[in-house]
């Protein structure tokens, strides 16, 4: 059986998303491409798998999914946002399955429209009064039955760290001008990391960041910012990538806010670097890799931040616990990643169902 992957190539597709079908003992089962012309004329695969699509533009192209529909024997659709909001519903009907990198432990919440798309973003408009200037309004799952269709995948913490921007950039311009295959030389790390890290604990609390320009997006970082204004013990401010690298490198703790979806990069960096993770409650979300276990392996505070410089404080006195739990964080995270290849055969088994 030979499957076909129909990605839009970025640096997350290419050195997240992908990784799995890239370098898993399976790859040779995957053949790689970014137009949707070749799945429909040329392609002899009965399998397609459909990778972060849809996302640029941000419209669903029903008429491609009815032809694509008529074509395969089977559909899976792997969404591509950050957050646990699906946002793309309308795809339900013409797919198998459909995986997110993390789901809403509540399913039902897919039945109704969320202000920004996510949990959080309901919550600032909601509670705080936050507008976006040109507020998309998302489609909801109509029929219940549908959500039976809703697996999770995997997250950014699978995938190539640190971040660098440059060789990461030529990778996905190479891939474009070829294939996926194309950016597999240009990851640096083909492998895990075989014991905990050595953090001098330089840096208190690194809190760098900016933010994604959407209210109600940013709004959460802007509270949490104002939390910390003036105090001395968090790292703030943006700062070129490679110096960032450096700094989390040697981080006691790493304060990291939702973005563009709960799940961050600065979380597995955390993690990945012996350095804790302190981060909004992510009791709401179901996701893999899950680093984010309470009091074992990161440190939730509120979403209003209202607990954020207590929490802060506390394990920066406590040091044994502090490494307690990002000595978890690393175990638990390096234990999940060993089990990838077993976590895309179960994926696999599940084709033939269908």
């Amino acid at each position: 059986m030979k499957i076909t992957i129909l990605s839009f190539y970025d640096r997350i597709s290419l050195f997240h998303s992908l990784k799995p079908f890239l370098f898993s003992r399976h790859s040779g089962l995957f053949d790689f491409t970014r137009d949707p012309r070749y799945c429909l004329t040329r392609d002899r695969n009965r399998v397609l798998f459909m990778d972060r699509w849809f996302l640029k533009p941000d419209r669903v192209d029903l008429d491609l999914l009815a032809r694509l529909r008529d074509k395969y024997r089977t559909i899976f659709f792997f969404n591509g946002n950050a957050g646990g909001g699906i946002l793309r519903p309308e795809v339900l009907p013409f797919v198998d399955l459909f995986f997110n990198k993390s789901l809403f432990k509540d399913r039902s919440i897919y039945t109704r429209t969320l202000y920004g798309d996510e949990l959080f973003t309901e919550h600032y408009h909601a509670d705080h009064g936050i507008e976006d200037p040109e507020p998309i309004k998302r489609q909801a799952v109509t029929d219940p039955a549908l959500l039976d269709k809703l697996r999770v995948s995997w997250n950014i913490g699978i995938g190539d760290f640190p971040k660098l921007k440059y060789r990461q950039r030529l990778a996905v311009a190479l891939a474009r001008m070829t294939n996926a295959r194309a950016a597999k030389p240009f990851h640096k790390s083909r492998s895990l990391p075989a014991e905990f890290p050595v953090n001098e604990g330089i840096c208190d609390i690194h809190a760098r960041w900016g933010g994604p320009k959407r209210p109600t997006l940013l709004y959460h970082r802007t509270i949490l910012l104002d939390r910390i204004r003036d105090n001395p013990r968090f790292l703030v401010g943006k700062v070129p990538q490679n110096q960032y690298n450096r700094e989390i490198r040697h981080a006691k703790i790493t304060l990291s806010p939702f973005g563009w979806g709960e799940v961050c990069f600065r979380d597995f960096e955390a993690v990945l670097n012996g350095s804790l993770l302190l981060k909004p409650d992510m009791g709401h979300l179901e996701t893999w890799p899950n680093a984010f276990v309470p009091g074992e392996t990161y440190v939730p505070f509120s979403w209003d931040g209202e607990d954020l410089v207590e929490k802060g404080t506390y394990y920066l006195e406590n040091e044994a616990e502090r490494r307690r739990i990002a000595g978890n964080a690393f175990d638990a995270y390096v234990e999940q990643a060993r089990g990838l290849d077993e976590r895309l055969e179960s994926i696999l088994h599940l084709v033939r169902d269908f």
